[in-house]
């Protein structure tokens, strides 16, 4: 049983001194104030959950770990309270008897001074506290616990309704999946990790972070995404099964139409670099082209779910395209000889106008320079380091 003694003994307070001074009636009014604003912060702190969660249960794990002690602590302090109330009040009446004058002064002094408040505590440990000293250990034990509940509420204000939010979110997931007959484990994996959560907001909140509602976040975020793509390719499923003969005719075009640049390259650009040889025809129409294999795709999606049918058509489609890509590559690789010999044109015909705007069109060398760049680049096949150093020998000149 709690309890507390005001006959402690009347020695002088050895290891705190004389607090308060020479203003005895300051000192008891100081003592006042600061008595009456820890009690109401302790009322404030007590209509908390998170309170109720240290004093009344039994925390576990991390919680028990980092607040259980000063939730013990918490348990008396009323108890306290209590006795520096009354060692107060002995001391208020006392003052309001018979002043604080000579003798009075010194036994009002005495009152707040000495430790003699026996407080015994539900340990059972009992001790001697002067006002001051039982006030410190008042506001101690009141700032751990208000630590603990103020690191519980705001875990509870930050997660909990994060954990709420993706509930909501994750059941509406889970209708979609069922509409579009799907086990989408991203779901799972997200609802498991907001039941734990809820479930030690409640029994452990000091395991809790605030980085758990972020990881939260993201898993359910990640279920919406991967939802949301699943619900793309159900609803284009029609779609992108009616578009693959229109890319296979893309790719028919884009093959010949790089076979045609390397041709051309060969046969007006004297040895050119970077050109890409093709395969023939028979990747997109031989017996294991893309042609084939659409058609075996077909056949067999008659047959299968629309998920099936969705990564059979995948599957094609990302040969199609990375065949897609390859052929533009090659394309473009294969028309780099002839740019570069349009580049050289281009600059050949502004440096001819130039010429002209000076007055230097009967300057005999750069005439012969510049036929003998003409030809060079109009006459195939094209030696691109020679015209190219012709026409920046035709710059040089112009800018002497």
């Amino acid at each position: 049983m709690t309890s507390y003694s005001s006959q402690g003994p009347a020695s002088p307070d050895r290891s705190t001194g004389r607090a308060i001074g020479t203003d005895v009636v300051g000192a008891l009014e100081h003592f006042e104030v600061s008595l009456d604003g820890l009690r109401n912060g302790i009322a404030e702190i007590e209509g908390s959950p998170s309170f109720l969660l240290l004093n009344d249960a039994a925390p576990t794990g991390e919680t028990a770990r980092k607040y259980a002690a000063a939730a013990r602590d918490a348990r008396d302090l009323w108890v306290f309270i209590d006795a520096a109330s009354a060692q107060l009040g002995v001391a208020r009446s006392h003052f309001e008897a018979n002043g604080a004058n000579g003798s009075n002064g010194v036994e009002l002094r005495r009152l707040l001074e000495e430790p003699r408040l026996a407080v015994t505590t539900a340990d059972g440990s009992t001790r001697n506290y002067s006002v001051s000293q039982i006030l410190a250990e008042i506001r101690r034990r009141y700032g751990a616990v208000r630590v603990g509940v103020t690191e519980i509420d705001r875990l509870w204000v930050s997660v909990l309704p994060r954990v709420e939010a993706a509930r909501a979110t994750l059941d509406r997931l889970d209708a979609e999946a069922a509409e579009l007959a799907v086990i989408e484990p991203l779901i799972g994996r997200a609802k498991a990790l907001a039941d734990d959560l809820a479930e030690r907001l409640v029994s452990d909140p000091g395991s809790v972070s605030i980085q758990d509602g972020s990881n939260l976040d993201l898993q359910v975020a990640n279920a919406a995404k991967q939802m949301s793509a699943l619900r793309t390719g159900h609803d284009h499923l029609d779609d992108d099964f009616n578009a693959t003969e229109e890319l296979l005719a893309s790719l028919r075009v884009l093959l010949a139409r790089a076979e045609a640049a390397r041709v051309e390259a060969m046969t007006k650009i004297v040895e050119p670099d970077g050109l890409v040889r093709l395969p023939d025809s028979s990747l997109l129409d031989g017996p294991d082209g893309l042609a084939q294999r659409l058609d075996d795709l077909l056949d067999k999606a008659a047959t299968s779910a629309w998920t099936q049918k969705r990564s059979l058509l995948d599957a094609w489609l990302n040969s199609a395209r990375k065949l897609e890509t390859q052929l533009l590559r090659a394309a473009d690789a294969n028309r780099a000889p002839l740019e570069a010999r349009n580049e050289l044109r281009g600059r050949l015909r502004a440096y001819s106008a130039k010429i002209a705007a000076l007055g230097r069109a009967e300057d005999l060398e750069l005439a012969e320079l510049l036929d003998r760049a003409r030809a060079e680049l109009y006459t195939a096949p094209t030696d691109l380091p020679a015209a190219e150093a012709m026409i920046t020998e035709l710059a040089t000149r112009l800018r002497t």
